[in-house]
């Protein structure tokens, strides 16, 4: 690996590292306009690593750095999973599809039964 390539994959991560501290912030604010436009950006630098991914593997110092940049990726997941939660607890929405009324929320096809037949 190239001083070059490896200095581009330092900016890289350090790009991406960016995006995630952003999409934390977006995430904490529940701005979901703010997280489509990061969501691009991330896009956009994972699809610049994939053509360095094969280097990143032979070199030590790459993997540490994109070690690093995977334990933040695991934190913002974990925020995601969690700011999902609360909005679904706040807004009364259960995992099974029903709200504690018992009201389905889950939307889903018509059952066979009730398409009538022409």
């Amino acid at each position: 690996m190239t001083d070059q390539q490896l200095d581009e994959l330092r900016l890289l991560g350090d790009e991406l590292r960016a995006v995630f501290t952003a999409e934390r912030n977006a995430i904490a604010a529940l701005d979901h306009e703010r997280l489509v436009v990061l969501a691009e950006e991330k896009q956009h630098v994972a699809a610049r690593l994939a053509e360095l991914q094969p280097m990143i593997s032979k070199n030590a110092e790459a993997r540490t750095l994109f070690e690093a940049i995977r334990v933040e990726a695991r934190a913002t997941a974990l925020l995601a999973a969690t700011a999902m939660k609360v909005v679904q607890t706040m807004l009364g929405t259960e995992p099974t599809g029903y709200d504690r009324r018992a009201n389905r929320t889950a939307i889903s096809a018509p059952a066979f039964r009730n398409l009538r037949a022409f």
